[in-house]
């Protein structure tokens, strides 16, 4: 699992892996500076039917990257409410999950798995506990 925390660039829009505030954007050089309020982890669950596509992200509607099979992201964000979504390869069918990150509920950890279907498949979020994440 990755110890990196997964931010979008203020200035240029860049998203980007990094390990620590003022840590420069790839692409522009300006220094990143990460929320310290609370965080929000998901978790890619590893597909039976080996079906690796990487599966986008979407923090209230804004993109942010991609996350392989059986893999982890860390994302920083201020206190408050955010619908999670994610894509598979084309499809764009999600059960999106919507979140609190509070003073009391800093951490909010969700899982996110393929469910397939006859016609299409469907990316499902569920909020989990921590304690059923994998352990970095």
């Amino acid at each position: 699992m990755s110890q990196l925390f997964r931010i979008k660039c203020p200035s240029c829009g860049n998203v980007v892996d990094v390990a620590s505030t003022g840590s420069p954007c790839a692409k522009c050089g300006n220094a990143l500076n990460l929320p310290e309020e609370g965080m929000i982890q998901i978790y890619r669950m590893g597909s039976p039917y080996g079906i690796a596509v990487g599966m986008g992200i979407y923090l209230n509607d804004n993109p942010l990257g991609h996350l392989a099979n059986a893999e982890s992201v860390r994302i920083p964000v201020p206190y408050g409410h955010y619908k999670v979504h994610m894509t598979h390869g084309m499809n764009r069918k999600c059960k999106d999950v919507e979140v609190d990150v509070t003073p009391d509920e800093r951490v909010v950890y969700v899982k996110a798995h393929l469910k397939m279907g006859f016609i299409s498949n469907t990316v499902v979020l569920e909020k989990v506990s921590g304690d059923t994440m994998p352990k970095p």
